[in-house]
């Protein structure tokens, strides 16, 4: 259990028992970058980090809306068990959704909607339906929903419109921003080099564009490796750009244009944070930055089960939130194993006791899933080191955020699932793939 819980842990000794040292360190280095300060003060990126950046607030409108709730006290979601393998201590559960939460006692929220009512919600560690968090890269799914936005109200033109039409300091950057397209930082698909690693290193291009106070500069400092369009690779400075291309497209902040477009008509419950690379600058951190809860985060779902319709109103184009949740990126090749669409995921590896199931030969792979019928086995991949395993859908799509944060759409089930955690211990995409299943 301690060994599950050491990334928290370590954290969480960072930022309160050390700051005392880190405070003599800071002094005697004489640091005088930004970066270099926030990430030794701080260490790594945490769902509580909204306490200590610069934040633009993201209001709720006056009237607000409510999830239905299930009567009875005991539903299958509360019942259901999933067997869940804990590497570290080298031992398989059979954990409900609830027990899986509070095993480790690390703070964590998770919903599950059905029909627009609540099946289940759960919170643990201290957090409860008040609790406030950073998503992390599920931000990114909101920012293409936002970027669907200003192409619906005429401030973006064409998805094929080159960013540098909307932010041309980019053009005496690198020649190659010319080629980059708002759909390419829509699929991943820039080609930029950028290492998307949030460990603690004050030195990377990751820490410069989370730590620092200056993303526009970040942004131009950066070079290619791919023609734009031709390769997925992951990374936030892509969506940085996006949501660059949404402020000035709009000429609104990040958190003006949300809260008009987003968080007053779908009758959010609460305001949101949007984090900002700094007061003077106010760039808002559109890759990683918005703060707020499961129920919130739910309703962003609901908009896309609805096709980007809320209240009788279209909210973003329903050609969009198609494109959202398509397969259109399948034939793209890249480094990743998933696939990805608008900042949505679709499609999990199938796996074994919490591990990637690879078989020798296809010959073995195909006889498997000959024998399993019940596997919807969406796709078939070769890892060049393992062997063969196959990427498997049951309809549902997910944004995914550092610590595991999900929210999870299926729209052949009617459903909604949202979790939210401190550190991750398990992938609930693929807990709720799995219980997707299970419903009617």
């Amino acid at each position: 259990m301690i060994l599950e819980k050491f990334p928290y842990l370590c954290r969480k000794f960072r930022r309160t028992y050390m700051k005392q040292y880190i405070l003599i360190l800071i002094g005697i280095l004489c640091l005088q970058s930004c970066v270099l300060t926030k990430g030794i003060k701080y260490g790594n990126a945490s769902v509580d980090d909204y306490t200590i950046f610069d934040q633009d607030t993201v209001h709720k409108g006056t009237n607000s809306y409510n999830f239905h709730e299930k009567q009875q006290n005991i539903n299958l979601v509360d019942t259901l068990k999933f067997e869940i393998y804990r590497s570290k201590a080298d031992t398989l559960l059979n954990l409900t959704l609830r027990d899986a939460m509070d095993y480790y006692d690390i703070p964590s929220a998770a919903i599950v909607i059905q029909n627009d009512t609540i099946l289940f919600e759960h919170y643990s560690g201290g957090w409860n339906k008040d609790s406030q968090s950073c998503i992390f890269s599920v931000t990114k799914t909101v920012t293409s929903l936002l970027c669907g936005n200003a192409l619906k109200d005429g401030y973006i033109k064409n998805l094929s419109d080159p960013v540098t039409d909307y932010i041309p300091e980019l053009k005496d950057a690198d020649a190659t921003f010319a080629e980059l397209k708002i759909e390419h930082l829509l699929d991943m698909t820039a080609g930029l080099k950028f290492n998307e690693n949030y460990n603690w290193n004050p030195f990377s291009k990751m820490a410069k564009l989370y730590f620092g106070n200056n993303t526009l500069k970040v942004l131009k400092s950066l070079k290619f490796i791919d023609t734009p369009g031709e390769n997925f690779s992951y990374d936030s400075a892509t969506t940085a750009i996006l949501g660059l291309v949404i402020e000035r497209a709009t000429g609104q902040s990040y958190a003006q244009y949300l809260s008009k477009k987003v968080w007053q008509p779908l009758g959010m419950e609460r305001d949101a944070l949007i984090g900002l690379d700094s007061k003077k600058h106010h760039t808002a951190k559109s890759f990683a930055g918005l703060t707020t809860n499961v129920r919130d985060l739910a309703k962003i779902g609901k908009l896309f089960l609805n096709n980007g319709a809320c209240n009788g109103v279209q909210i973003v184009d329903s050609t969009f939130v198609k494109r959202c949740l398509s397969t259109h990126t399948a034939g793209i090749s890249g480094k990743t194993q998933r696939e990805y669409s608008y900042s949505w995921y679709w499609g999990v590896a199938d796996e074994e006791n919490g591990k990637r199931k690879f078989f020798n030969t296809l010959d073995e792979l195909e006889l498997y899933y000959k024998n399993h019928p019940e596997k919807n086995v969406h796709q078939i991949k070769k890892n060049l080191k393992n062997g063969y395993f196959a990427v498997l859908h049951n309809g549902g799509f997910w944004g995914f955020g550092l610590y595991g944060q999900v929210l999870y759409v299926n729209p052949s089930k009617n459903m909604i699932a949202v979790y939210l955690g401190a550190d991750r211990l398990k992938d609930f995409n693929i807990l709720f793939e799995q219980l997707s299943t299970y419903l009617n």
